[in-house]
């Protein structure tokens, strides 16, 4: 049995264990409504440096997403959730807790500045919307910014967006 848990162990420390957090700490860079990179810097309007971090359970519009309105009204809403975060992180220290990464290998974490979940704000104020794929957590959030007609909801409308379901 003693030997049983010593291959146990070591196979645990080796990788074949849960997967390691990776959590990171410090100013961040915004890439667009939910994508940041954390102690990384703009440099040519591009973030660089830093470790890259995904909002969890949140989705926005890319940065040159373009949204449209009544009667076609065409505006940028890729920039405009960008700027809400931009706002909320601005001379900010921001901790992101994770635990895996998404597909491009970015980590998927649970940030917070000031002790606020900056994902649950980003839908509470309507500037991203509730990803089911990771999590139901933020769905309360969305329907309410939705009614509010908050952030993207603020046009009729606007978010029917292709885009959720990538």
């Amino acid at each position: 049995m003693k030997a049983f848990l010593s291959i146990l162990g070591l196979i645990c420390v080796l990788g074949g264990g849960a997967p390691a957090r990776a959590d990171v700490t410090g100013p961040v860079c915004v890439t667009n409504g939910n994508v940041i990179m954390v102690n990384g810097t703009r440099w040519y309007g591009k973030c660089t440096g830093g470790t890259e971090v995904r909002l969890f359970g949140i989705v926005a519009p890319e940065l040159s997403q373009i949204c449209e309105g009544p009667g076609g009204q065409r505006w940028q809403c890729g920039r405009a959730s960008a700027a809400m975060l931009l706002e909320a992180v601005k001379n900010e220290k921001v901790t992101c807790e994770g635990k895996s990464a998404d597909p491009e290998g970015r980590l998927l974490a649970v940030c917070r500045v000031r002790g606020e979940d900056l994902n649950r704000r980003m839908v509470r104020e309507g500037w991203a919307l509730a990803y089911p794929h990771h999590s139901a957590k933020y769905e309360e959030e969305e329907k309410r910014a939705a009614q509010a007609r908050k952030g993207l909801w603020q046009m009729p409308g606007t978010p029917a967006f292709e885009w959720r379901n990538q």
